[in-house]
């Protein structure tokens, strides 16, 4: 659950617009392994607050459009350079101007494969100090994730569903459900953007 209490008095933003006031507690439905069809829900209001839609991989990337469900508009882009796990994923708003640029952490050791960082870019790059955002799982499974930034808890992210198996849709079942707790004053599009990277590595190298 997001901690009562906390607040950013100087929160880290990555599209303006999408920080609260009050904690939030959100799903995300990822209903096939490409991300072709995503629902992200407002576990309060039942609202669907984006929807996230992609054409699957190619050699080259893989990218993917998140839009808002009030205007229908596209916000940004998530985008990963292939299937490599050493390549970075890069958010793009609909300038295609970098807004964020998410990594491991180092190498591909089995105790640290899912410990990443995301960095959120300002007007340069000496904006970006004090920007990296850490995060880490909380066990083995990568079941639980922290999300941290300056030694705080932004949210805590969990995969409460993961269905490795043929014929998902005849079955009625999502390739990965997750919940993610955030914190008052965090912005939410990050932390989607953080499940989202979290999701592909469950999907694709299954950790």
């Amino acid at each position: 659950m997001a901690s009562p209490g906390i607040t950013f008095s100087k929160p880290l933003v990555l599209l303006p617009g999408f920080t609260r006031d009050e904690a939030a507690n959100i799903t995300i439905y990822c209903h096939d392994r490409t991300f072709k069809s995503v629902d992200v829900i407002d576990d309060g209001s039942r609202e669907t607050l984006f929807k996230v839609e992609s054409k699957g991989a190619t050699s080259f990337s893989w990218r993917r459009r998140i839009s808002s469900t009030t205007t229908g508009k596209t916000l940004f882009e998530l985008r990963h350079g292939g299937y490599a796990m050493k390549n970075e994923w890069a958010v793009e708003d609909v300038d295609g101007k970098r807004i964020c640029t998410v990594k491991h952490v180092s190498g591909l050791a089995a105790r640290n494969r899912s410990n990443l960082d995301a960095v959120v870019h300002g007007e340069s790059s000496a904006d970006d100090v004090g920007s990296t955002v850490e995060i880490r799982p909380r066990d083995r499974g990568a079941l639980t994730t922290a999300v941290l930034w300056n030694g705080q808890e932004l949210a805590m992210i969990t995969n409460t569903e993961a269905n490795d198996v043929t014929s998902l849709e005849k079955k009625g079942l999502d390739r990965t459900v997750w919940k993610a707790s955030i914190n008052a004053g965090v912005d939410i599009s990050l932390i989607l953007v953080t499940v989202l990277c979290l999701a592909e590595m469950e999907h694709v190298w299954r950790q």
